[in-house]
C-alpha cells in the first residue's frame, strides 16, 4: 500500500441516523433504531470484538482495526456495517476497517431487565 493512502472503511457513517443496519453478509441484514441503543463494549483484551447492545440483541462484530468502527458506533453515526469474511487472509486489506463476522444474540427481556433501577445488596 502507498504510504500515503488512506485506509479504507468498509462502513457506512451518517448524521444522527434513525437506524443502524447489520449484514451478517450469510443470512441476516437486520436493521435496528438507535433508540433502543443500550452500550458498546469494546476491551483491550479482545481487540477484534465489538459488542453492541440495542434493545433484546447483542451483536456481536468480529474484525480488523476496528477502532474507528468503534468510535462510529460511540457516536452514534453507523448507518450500515456488512460482514466481509473474505477480507480476513488477504494482505492487501491489512490497513482497512472491516467486519469478518456478525452475529446476533437475542437475550428475551434484556431491554426491560436493565431498565429496572438496579439496587446493590450487601450481605450485612
Amino acid at each position: 500500500m502507498n504510504a500515503t493512502q488512506r485506509p479504507k472503511m468498509f462502513f457506512d457513517e451518517g448524521s444522527h441516523p434513525p437506524t443502524v443496519t447489520f449484514d451478517d453478509g450469510e443470512s441476516i441484514w437486520q436493521n435496528m433504531p438507535w433508540t433502543h441503543f443500550r452500550c458498546a463494549i469494546w476491551g483491550y483484551a479482545d481487540p477484534d470484538t465489538i459488542r453492541v447492545e440495542i434493545g433484546d440483541w447483542q451483536v456481536v462484530i468480529s474484525g480488523h482495526n476496528l477502532k474507528p468502527l468503534f468510535e462510529a458506533i460511540e457516536a452514534g453515526r453507523l448507518t450500515r456495517v456488512r460482514a466481509r469474511p473474505e477480507f480476513a487472509d488477504d494482505p492487501t486489506h491489512e490497513s482497512d476497517v472491516f467486519a469478518t463476522s456478525i452475529k446476533f444474540v437475542y437475550q428475551e427481556g434484556a431491554a426491560q431487565r436493565r431498565g429496572r433501577g438496579g439496587q446493590l445488596r450487601l450481605p450485612i
